[in-house]
């Protein structure tokens, strides 16, 4: 749950497009950013061998730094740096945020949760100021940051700016890459799609990890945890790992679990079956290979020449406010 914490970005008013006749609506802009008590331990964190390795050796970044570099003189081959940012990165599902939570803990840290959308502003300059209103707010609070669908503000940079909103997103970008060169708090990114990154972003994170689907051990754990007795043991949990659950993501057996237990009810039955479990899992599974194989939607703006000269003026001595 929220705690009292929270700091209020600019929204001042602007003006959009006006010559635009259909014009793109504006997102609301939130009022707050909230910092959260950290919900989950790493005792909840299931997922591959490898990547509870990989967990673990970021855990490191942090817990050991004075070993590294001072007992074992890295500090005389590497550059003495105490920001811990890392990034994980896989398919939707897969336990990056209970992660993020999970560290947080680990450090006796508050978690300081941002969505892209809380802080983009349609003015040119605005989103810059908010941003590093967040590291301002991070640095004082000694919390960590969290990125979630980190691809909305770690995107490439726009090599052929055509109007007022490219502007804006590299003016964007390139505040990010300065205040990450100074920044020496802690900070996770968290995306499904890191192909996206800009490379210039993926040099200033020190650790990615992978989360990839679960295997057959982790998804029997997975059963463990979201099938409750009794259910738990009527059902062949292994072979339903093996089998029937193959594929699915952490997120989307906690999903089927609890479908198949109103199935079970829709027909009348207290006691779930395989089958109740099978039906749900190819249900999950059709849905997301239709979503897959769908072709993306885009839509494109159109404003005036003139509206984007006034911008790029208005941008000007923007960074240095």
């Amino acid at each position: 749950m929220p705690i009292g914490k929270k700091i209020t970005p600019d929204h001042p008013s602007g003006q959009g497009a006006s010559d635009h006749k259909n014009p793109a609506p504006e997102k609301p802009q939130a009022s707050h950013f909230d910092l959260l008590e950290p919900k989950y331990e790493l005792s909840d964190v299931i997922a591959n061998t490898q990547t509870l390795n990989e967990i673990q050796s970021l855990i490191s970044l942090k817990k050991d730094f004075e070993k590294v570099f001072g007992e074992m003189g890295f500090s005389k081959t590497h550059r003495y740096s105490k920001k811990f940012i890392v990034n994980f990165y896989g398919p939707p599902g897969t336990g990056k945020t209970i992660t993020a939570h999970a560290i947080a803990r680990t450090f006796g840290k508050k978690l300081l949760l941002i969505d892209y959308s809380e802080i983009e502003s349609k003015n040119v300059g605005e989103t810059p100021k908010n941003i590093k209103k967040v590291f301002d707010f991070a640095r004082k609070e000694n919390c960590i940051i969290f990125f979630d669908e980190a691809d909305a503000i770690l995107s490439r940079r726009v090599t052929n700016m055509q109007n007022a909103t490219d502007t804006s997103v590299n003016q964007t970008r390139s505040v990010l890459l300065n205040i990450l060169n100074d920044f020496e708090g802690d900070l996770i990114f968290a995306t499904n799609f890191i192909s996206n990154y800009d490379p210039a972003f993926m040099r200033r994170i020190s650790k990615h990890v992978f989360f990839d689907l679960p295997d057959q051990s982790s998804r029997r754990m997975l059963l463990e945890k979201y099938l409750p007795l009794p259910s738990r043991g009527l059902l062949n949990l292994e072979a339903i790992a093996a089998e029937i659950t193959e594929g699915l993501s952490a997120a989307d057996i906690e999903k089927m679990a609890l479908l198949a237990a109103f199935q079970a009810c829709a027909a009348g039955r207290l006691e779930l079956t395989a089958d109740d479990m099978a039906n749900q899992a190819q249900l999950i599974m059709k849905s997301k290979k239709e979503n897959e194989g769908a072709a993306p939607i885009t839509t494109t703006r159109i404003v005036s020449e003139n509206y984007v000269k006034d911008q790029m003026k208005n941008q000007e001595g923007v960074i240095s406010a």
